[in-house]
């Protein structure tokens, strides 16, 4: 008698084995999936964060170029270079602190000071405080030992006397090469870092010392990105840069994939960083990772269905065998078996297309969870959409609402282009000019500068006339010409605004060998009293807050850099006149 054949378990432990392959298949392709879907979201969120970073830098540039000048015009002011020879002259420090005074307040800087050579404040913006500067000696600060050295000096730190942070320049001011004292402005970073309240993005901008000075993040702020050394400590006790601060590491803790986390922080985001132009900052742009974990879970999706595709594959191959056997043994089972399972894969593709269709809804997701965080303040009215839009979406997702989901997308991406231009038409209007002379046509400079004013023109409601002779051009650096231009079209529609005419005329001449460009209109013209002032530091009929009377200075100062002259007068007919006098060019 033989023994019996044991074929039902050797069969069970067969199944079981396919069963844990394709299970190992489907945990490794999920995976694999997982991470592939991860890092690639990964990259397009930093691409995604390099304009916004470069925005929030322009932003920080912007605040601080805005005051860099202002203490080499405050330079050519009489009123203090006569307290500085006068010091123990009442009245020409009263003079100096009240001119200081008046012109914090129409610049916006948190305080303006005169220093005398062993760094005693003779005269300061707040001398009507408590807690004035004046008498006050700041020797000790790098600021004023770099203007006495080199001419200018920088500086950030919390001011001693004010307790308030603030970024300080430092100009030597100099008559007849010799060094009379040190102007000096303090300008307060505040509204920078309030414009970032609110941002999904986390900023934070660190100084040479590895200490964060600002931050969207108010408890980070005055931390250290690693404990400092005993010999920093001395030096930064010497300069009292940060007096009356403890500074606390921020436990930065850095990733290899480039995440960070932070003290206090629930959970991690990609790090991004730019250098600060003209500082020793560094500006951090720490992204939300929302969205590469919603790629990371699509991918763990579409890896087990390829898993499934698979299992689906490995099945037909081993039903079409099965198939085949049975067709050699018997034609008509063969028939009742080839129709039975049909009807079994059909049901089985009708599963999988339905597998691949939640697969796409949820790609769209991820790529939704993308769309999250705003570019800059200048932006919030595009971001405020995109965040409506994105909460329809995921609302009309809830309820199975995929038409309406496509098009709150479709919203999405056309917001997407219009930030694109946005940062687009930034990048040109921030690019530094070279001020080298070239061959310009006046015509394409009046042009771009009426593109740039085209809003006001709007707003004001007025007509702009261009009559240029043909082929006019002249001697100039572009992009400054275009500056002067806009600057005087800009005034005359100021001067236009709520009168009766609103009328500006541009009009452009060849003469000899020189060009003369003219900017009327019809406003109410120069006054007598004013005209002799046109051209002064600060000198300026609008409003506090409006103009810092700087514009004519400028553009004055631009013209004569070119071998012209820029002069002004009241019309024959009312209004003013600003004539442009520069060498002719060789034509277009």
């Amino acid at each position: 008698m033989n023994p019996p054949r044991l074929t039902l378990p050797g069969k069970k432990m067969k199944q079981v084995l396919i069963g844990l392959g394709f299970a190992l298949l489907a945990f490794v392709l999920a995976w694999v999936g997982g991470e592939l879907a991860a890092g690639i979201s990964r990259e397009a969120l930093l691409d995604q964060a390099g304009p916004r970073r470069a925005l929030y830098v322009a932003g920080l540039r912007s605040e601080l170029t805005r005051h860099e000048t202002t203490p080499a015009i405050l330079g050519l002011s009489r009123t203090l270079r006569t307290a500085l020879q006068s010091p123990d002259d009442p009245a020409a420090v009263e003079a100096a602190n009240i001119y200081m005074e008046q012109i914090a307040a129409r610049t916006g800087a948190a305080a303006l000071y005169l220093m005398d050579m062993s760094g005693t404040t003779l005269a300061a913006s707040n001398w009507r405080q408590t807690d004035s500067f004046v008498g006050r000696n700041f020797a000790y600060r790098p600021y004023f030992r770099e203007a006495l050295a080199s001419g200018a000096g920088r500086f950030y730190g919390i001011g001693t006397t004010s307790r308030e942070p603030g970024h300080y320049f430092a100009r030597a001011l100099e008559e007849g090469g010799l060094t009379l004292g040190i102007t000096v402005v303090k300008v307060s970073l505040a509204p920078v870092e309030k414009s970032w309240a609110g941002l999904s993005d986390r900023i934070l901008v660190v100084d040479g010392n590895g200490v964060v000075i600002l931050s969207s993040v108010p408890d980070w702020t005055f931390r250290t990105m690693s404990p400092l050394s005993d010999a920093e400590k001395v030096r930064l006790a010497d300069t009292r840069q940060y007096e009356g601060v403890s500074l606390r590491a921020l436990d930065w803790r850095a990733g290899a994939d480039g995440t960070v986390t932070l003290a206090g922080a629930a959970r991690a985001y990609l790090a991004s960083d730019s250098l600060v132009e003209g500082t020793p900052w560094r500006l951090y742009l720490l992204s939300s990772l929302d969205g590469v974990e919603i790629a990371r879970d699509v991918g763990h999706v579409g890896g087990v269905g390829v898993a499934a595709l698979c299992l689906l594959g490995w099945l037909y191959w081993r039903q079409r065998r099965r198939t085949r056997l049975a067709w050699e043994r018997s034609a008509a089972a063969l028939e009742r078996e080839v129709a039975a399972r049909t009807a079994e894969l059909v049901a089985a593709n009708d599963d999988l297309r339905r597998a691949q269709d939640d697969l796409v809804q949820a790609a769209k997701l991820a790529a939704l969870g993308q769309l999250s965080a705003g570019i800059t303040h200048e932006l919030n009215q595009p971001l405020a959409a995109l965040r409506t839009f994105s909460d329809n979406a995921a609302a009309f997702l809830a309820r199975g609402k995929l038409d309406r989901v496509e098009e709150n997308l479709r919203h999405i991406a056309g917001l997407t282009e219009r930030m694109a231009r946005i940062t687009g038409q930034l990048r040109t209007f921030a690019r530094r000019s070279d001020n080298r002379p070239e061959d310009v046509a006046v015509t394409r400079a009046i042009d771009n500068a009426l593109t740039l004013l085209a809003e006001k023109v709007r707003r004001v409601g007025a007509v702009v006339a261009v009559e240029m002779e043909d082929g006019l051009s002249v001697r100039c650096d572009p992009l400054r010409l275009e500056q002067v231009l806009v600057n005087l079209i800009g005034n005359a529609l100021d001067a236009v605004a709520g009168r009766e005419v609103r009328r500006v005329m541009v009009t452009g001449a060849t003469v000899g060998e020189r060009v003369q460009v003219r900017v009327a209109d019809t406003g109410p013209g120069i006054a007598d009293e004013h005209m002799p002032h046109l051209f002064e530091p600060f000198f300026t009929t609008k409003p506090p807050g409006v103009g810092l009377g700087l514009g004519l200075v400028i553009s004055a100062s631009i013209i004569r850099d070119h071998d012209g002259s820029l002069t002004a007068a009241n019309g024959p007919e009312g209004g003013a006149v600003f004539s442009i006098d520069l060498p002719a060019g060789g034509g277009e």
